[in-house]
This record gives C-alpha cells, structure tokens and sequence, in this order.
C-alpha cells in the first residue's frame, strides 16, 4: 500500500476508537475528557500523515529518479543492442560469404572424390546427357523421303494398284525377295524409313599389344584354325595390297552409290582377323560386301537398303558366318533379311557398339538370332565404351590388339568391333550356339548379366585360367 493513503484510514481508526470507548464507563467520566482526547488524536495523526506525505513525496522523486535512470540505462542498451545487431548482421554476411566458399569448396572435392570413386557412374551420366540430345535426331538418321520394303511380286501388284510412290524395284535372287523404293508421297503402312548406320570405328590405343594369335589364346585357341571357312563381312573396302592377304583369298563387291568413295581402314583391320598370316584362320575365304563409302561431306556411311543389297550378294556365297561391325536403329527390313538368313543356318555376328554404357541397343546386334558381341581387355574388365544390355551375349578379346593397317602396316586396336571379328572367327565353325554359352568363361557377376553376357567365348572353359 502507498504511503500517501494513510491518513484516510487512521480517520476510520479514530471514529471506530470512539464509538468503541462510548460504551466503557470505566475509561472517562465526561465529554470534555473525550473531546481533549479525540483533539489529541487528531494531532498525532495529522503530525503523522505528514511525516507520511513528507515520506511519500520523498519516496516519489526517488522513483522518478530511478525511473529516470533506468530510462537512461534502456537507452544506452537500446544503443547498445543496436550496435551488437549491427555486427551480428555484418557477422552473418561474412558467415554466408564462408558458407558460400565452403559449399564451392565441399562440391569441388565431392566432384574430385566422385571421379576418383565411381568414374564408371561419372562417364554414364555424362553419356546419358550425350544421348539425350541425340534422341530427338534419331528420325534424321534416314535418307530423307526415302522408305523401303522387303515383299513378293504379288505384294508389288497389290501396291501399284493402290497407287505407291514406288520409285524403284529392285529383285534380291539370294534372299528371295523385292526390294521396293517408296517416295513419300503415297506408300503402304508397312514400308520402313531407308535408316543410316555407322561403322562402330574402331581406335587406336597405346596400352599393351596382342597379336590376333594371343587373343585368340585367351579363348582357349592354341592354333589356327585349318578348317575351310567362308567368312562374309559387310563393311569398308578392304586394302587386299596389305601383306597380310597375301595368303587369304578376299572377294568383294561395292554397294554404296556411285558418289561415295572408297575408304579402307576400318574393313582392312576387321578382315585381317581371318587371315593366315595375320589372322586365326588358317584356311579361309573372304566375301566383303563393302557398303560403307565416304559421302562428298566426309562421313562414312551405308543404308539400310545398301545393306540388304549386301547381304542378298553374301547369301550366295554360303558363309558360315557373317561379321557386322556396325549399328544404328532397328530397321524392320533389315530385320526381315536377317532372319532369312539366321533361318538358313548362318551365323550372324555383331559389334554391340562403342556408344557406351548409357546407350539404347544398337542394331543389328539388339535382333533377335543376332549374336551380340560386347569387348573386354586382357584382364577381362569391360571395354568402357561398350553398349550394355539384355541382348548382349559374348565378351572377346577387344582392346589393344595388333590388325593391319590400311597403309601397309600394323596398329593396335580397341573396340567392340575388333572383338565382334575374333568371335565371328571363333563361332565361324564348331558345336552349336548351346556349347559357346556353356562353355564361356563368366565375368561380372555369376551368370549371365547385361555387361558381359554370358562371359567371355572359349572353346573349352577348362583350358583357360583367368588372371585378375
């Protein structure tokens, strides 16, 4: 309770003492008794309410002084929290200025320690943003206005009276077929886009060198083979000058159009694989359908009817065999003149691709009754730039081996196409299919898996000792 309100309650005090004392006879006699004692009462208790007031008054200065004083400390604290916010927020800009460094810094060695860890998942996803923007021109790799289909005369008949655009017909005796050109005007449902493909190229590498004998080795081949085999091949021209066709017989024939040149590096190196002096065929023939000419642009190229045309030439030779170091899309025509021929008993042998891990399948190799051939080192590792995938049947020997160059001379090689050539050599004779997946030697992990297949092709899993 404030001083300052006493004197109101010793009032009441005073009153309540009176009427109490009215009532005792015993303490006063009279009025004048009572009304001294009520004066002396009223003195006391105004000397006392100003001894209170004077009391109250000094207590409210000091208040007002204390409140004076704590307003001055607020303010000096407000000046104070003011200048500590102000370094608080300055802290916080160097603060994001160090987490900003420190970020740069955690992704500069997060990148570092990923290529050093996982270079493999790097190169993917590096191929995967390669791939993506390719896809939207995988319909630009045709001849343009250009469509093909594989019929009998009286699908032909059939489609002239339906009024086709045909441009061209042209008669395949080997595969028993037509071979019709549409324009793009008017055409059947069932004609097929006139698709591109590409060689997989082949490069050249500086690792450790093997000659086509000790890759041969790898597979359990100790010596050339004697037997007499027909090996067909669709690629470049081959440079039959080289030494290394001084003892193998080549013959070929040229399917891409008149405006393309020549060119020989690739063909030459794939097909001195089979060769006797060179090679790990001892005794075999050599059909090239050279498809693959150089266009006035620089690219070397072949289309799908080009190889068609090819392979209705090869059939007539009766390979055992047929080697296709190339790929590009699926092609539903090219798929019809394959399976003719897979169903007359030849084997069909293609490169998987060197478009790498992160690659769609690549045709031919992706077709059902194609044998899909993907390259391993000779330490068994996978050739990086290999395709993957389900259809992927055999590893083979792929990388830094020694094939004759189109100048006369020798350079090591890798890629999925050198390995494609050692297996087609392996696979041009001998047990079924069914033995060569017994019989292969696994890789990866246990059993068939989409890096290596079925592992690596041998001839006798028990003749080979495989060495990390």
């Amino acid at each position: 309770m404030r001083r300052l309100d006493l004197f109101p309650m010793f009032l009441m005090l005073a009153l309540i003492s009176i009427a109490s004392y009215g009532d005792s006879d015993d303490d006063f006699d009279n009025d004048a008794e009572i009304e001294e004692r009520m004066e002396q009462r009223s003195e006391d208790s105004e000397e006392d309410w100003e001894e209170d007031h004077y009391d109250t008054e000094d207590a409210e200065e000091e208040i007002e002084e204390r409140l004076e004083s704590r307003f001055e400390e607020s303010g000096e604290i407000d000046d104070d929290l003011e200048d500590r916010l102000e370094d608080m927020f300055e802290e916080q800009e160097d603060h994001d200025d160090f987490e900003d460094d420190l970020e740069d810094d955690l992704e500069e060695r997060m990148a570092d320690r990923l290529e050093q860890t996982f270079p493999d998942t790097l190169d993917r996803l590096h191929q995967l943003a390669e791939l993506d923007e390719r896809l939207d021109d995988l319909e630009v790799l045709a001849i343009p206005e250009q469509f093909i289909e594989l019929m009998d005369e009286a699908s032909l008949e059939e489609a002239l009276e339906q009024g086709a655009d045909i441009q061209a017909v042209e008669k395949l005796n080997g595969l028993g077929q037509l071979l019709v050109i549409y324009g793009s005007d008017e055409r059947p449902a069932s004609a097929e886009m006139n698709h591109i493909y590409t060689l997989d190229d082949v490069a050249e590498t500086a690792t450790s060198a093997l000659s086509t004998s000790e890759a041969a080795a790898l597979m359990g081949i100790e010596q050339l083979s004697a037997e007499p085999l027909v090996i067909g091949m669709m690629d470049s021209s081959i440079q039959q000058s080289h030494e290394c066709f001084d003892s193998t017989a080549v013959t070929e024939q040229v399917f891409y159009p008149s405006a393309a040149q020549s060119v020989y590096a690739h063909g030459t190196a794939m097909a001195s694989v089979f060769t006797a002096t060179c090679g790990v065929l001892l005794n075999a023939r050599i059909y090239n359908a050279a498809v693959f000419g150089q266009t006035p642009g620089g690219l070397v190229l072949a289309s799908a009817a080009d190889l068609i045309r090819g392979l209705d030439w090869l059939s007539a030779s009766e390979p055992d065999v047929i080697n296709l170091s190339l790929s590009g899309p699926p092609n539903s025509m090219l798929e019809v003149a394959l399976t003719l021929l897979i169903d007359r008993g030849v084997r069909v042998v293609a490169s998987v691709g060197n478009e790498g891990p992160a690659a769609f399948p690549r045709y031919p190799a992706a077709q059902a009754g194609v044998i899909a051939v993907t390259a391993v080192d000779q330490h068994m590792k996978i050739y990086p730039r290999a395709v993957r995938g389900k259809h992927v049947q055999f590893s083979a020997p792929g990388v830094g081996i020694r094939l004759a160059d189109e100048q006369g001379g020798f350079v090591l090689k890798a890629g999925t196409s050198v390995a494609a050539a050692l297996a087609s050599a392996v696979l041009a004779s001998g047990p079924p299919l069914q033995h060569f997946k017994s019989s292969a030697i696994d890789l990866g992990l246990p059993g068939f898996d989409e890096v290596y297949g079925y592992g690596l092709l041998s001839v006798d899993k028990n003749s080979i000792s495989i060495t990390e």
